[in-house]
């Protein structure tokens, strides 16, 4: 593919590495800045029509999630000018990427990613449904370069709150279905009942997507782990304390779930 739009991105983990390799399998080349891995430079960003930020945001016990790598790098082009589009892919707590727009005059759309880590590539290369939430005016570049890309899957265009929500529901519903699935896997156990066989049964309803219902889980551990599920459930649990908004079965959820593991 011929594409001249030029592209970087700021960070290069698992998401930034998927990105990358899946955008050059596509005929794009996309400039890396990642300061961790002594990768490039910002300044080779900013003749960049769309910029990925791929950055990490761990979730910090009291406080929330921790968006210094994101807020660093925005304020890096804001002293250097850049009046173009950035794209965040990271997880990050509804109002954030509209709060972020306004604190740095800068272009921000939400464009949150749906990988595991161990099939990250797999997951990119092949994504079905892309998500992009504008803050205000819709940026046609972003959309096109998408559209370009990847013909085949589905653009679902709406407000950054709107994908930053979907991404935090998403990813606490496949926790809380991972818990209870576990507590149905032990309940099994302790009546010696066959667990997979009562599962398949329940999955040939068809009313019940099978992911998330093997238990153990991929690591071999009972609940949720990873870098995903236990930052995300926690951050949203907090926001929900916060609020005053009902939250029993969240909080049961992340409480059974640091019962089981402690990771």
């Amino acid at each position: 593919m011929d594409h001249k739009m030029k592209i970087s991105q700021i960070g290069n983990g698992f998401v930034g590495s998927a990105l990358n390799k899946s955008f050059y399998l596509n005929g794009i080349n996309i400039k890396i800045y990642d300061k961790y891995q002594n990768i490039g430079k910002i300044e080779e960003t900013l003749d960049s029509k769309v910029i990925f930020f791929c950055l990490p945001t761990p979730y910090l016990d009291g406080v929330g999630y921790d968006l210094s790598a994101i807020e660093e790098n925005l304020l890096k082009l804001k002293e250097n000018k850049y009046n173009n589009l950035v794209v965040i892919k990271s997880t990050v707590l509804p109002g954030t990427c509209r709060s972020l727009e306004k604190k740095y005059g800068i272009k921000i759309v939400h464009n949150p990613e749906f990988l595991t880590e161990r099939t990250a590539f797999e997951d990119f290369h092949n994504q079905q449904h892309i998500v992009l939430g504008f803050n205000s005016k819709i940026d046609k570049s972003i959309v096109s370069l998408y559209k370009k890309t990847y013909p085949d899957a589905k653009i679902s265009i709406c407000t950054s709150d709107e994908s930053e929500s979907m991404k935090m529901f998403c990813n606490t519903f496949y926790a809380v279905k991972i818990q209870i699935f576990n507590e149905f896997y032990l309940l099994c156990k302790t009546l010696n009942i066959d667990f997979n066989n009562v599962k398949d049964l329940m999955l040939k309803n068809g009313w019940i997507n099978p992911m998330h219902t093997n238990i153990p889980g991929p690591d071999g551990s009972l609940s949720y782990g990873g870098h995903c599920f236990p930052k995300d459930t926690s951050a949203l649990l907090e926001q929900m304390i916060k609020l005053n908004t009902p939250n029993e079965v969240l909080s049961g959820c992340v409480l059974e779930r640091n019962k089981m593991r402690k990771d």
